[in-house]
């Protein structure tokens, strides 16, 4: 598919994978419109080269008014891709329902709710990709917020697919780690990141290809999807959540010892 004059709304475009993209998508040609909480970040690196919609797609009123926004701007939408998300890092810690509720919100809620707004009495064709993560997949110690959000998003798009319409494709994509501020974010800059890692313009690239493809599926790693097809029939997740737990817990010892200097 020829991505030139397509409408498409990317979300989580200020930075990493989405920022990677949204130039991508704004140098083939395409209509987009960046949507990120950081509107000056979006603004320092996009200018006039695209609509620059600032929003938290966790707050239903805001995605309502980013939506209608674009709609207006662009006159439509042919292209949506969910790709804002919220990093978390450590155990799940003391009771905090905000802390839940917005990484759910975020991560899960959001993307079907969008996928519902666009939807609805709609009868032109629409592709719908969203970042899922090679952690819709797979489980790791210290992602257990992060792994249950993106096990939801897995496990709505193998279900969905089988009650949509024929004028909507979905697209799931599963990166594996990327070299980016967002574990970061998840857990301070100390936090392990996984193996293997990829950069975001890679991660990009494979996106756009499965765009213009029409893949079913985004897989960016062969090493994962290797992955995927053995742990069917071998446990061989056992020894890098081994290594992942003494990361783990050499992490959360620096945490404390950090806390204790305070």
């Amino acid at each position: 598919m020829e991505l030139k004059d397509k409408r498409i709304v990317i979300t989580g475009a200020s930075s990493g994978i989405g920022l990677a993209l949204s130039k991508r998508l704004i140098k083939s040609g395409a209509r987009v419109a960046c949507v990120a909480r950081n509107e000056k970040a979006m603004v320092n690196q996009f200018g006039n080269k695209a609509v620059i919609i600032p929003c938290d797609v966790s707050d239903p009123v805001q995605l309502d008014a980013m939506f209608k926004k674009a709609e207006n701007l662009l006159g439509g939408i042919d292209i949506f891709i969910a790709n804002a998300g919220f990093a978390y890092y450590g155990t799940i810690g003391k009771p905090d329902w905000e802390k839940d509720k917005n990484i759910f919100l975020t991560n899960v809620v959001s993307p079907i709710y969008s996928l519902q707004r666009l939807s609805e009495g709609r009868k032109e064709p629409l592709i719908f990709m969203l970042t899922i993560s090679a952690l819709g997949k797979m489980v790791l110690p210290g992602f257990a917020l992060y792994n249950s959000t993106k096990f939801a998003l897995d496990g709505f798009v193998r279900t969905y697919r089988m009650e949509k319409p024929g004028s909507i494709k979905i697209i799931p994509v599963y990166p594996v780690a990327t070299r980016t501020k967002f574990f970061n974010k998840a857990g301070g800059k100390d936090t392990p990141v996984p193996y293997p890692r990829q950069s975001t313009e890679f991660v990009a690239w494979c996106m756009e290809m499965g765009l213009k493809t029409g893949a079913r599926s985004v897989y960016t790693c062969v090493i994962f999807v290797l992955r995927c097809i053995i742990a069917r029939v071998l446990p061989i997740d056992l020894l890098v959540q081994g290594f992942e737990r003494i990361r783990l817990k050499h992490w959360r010892h620096k945490q404390d010892m950090a806390a204790n200097r305070r």
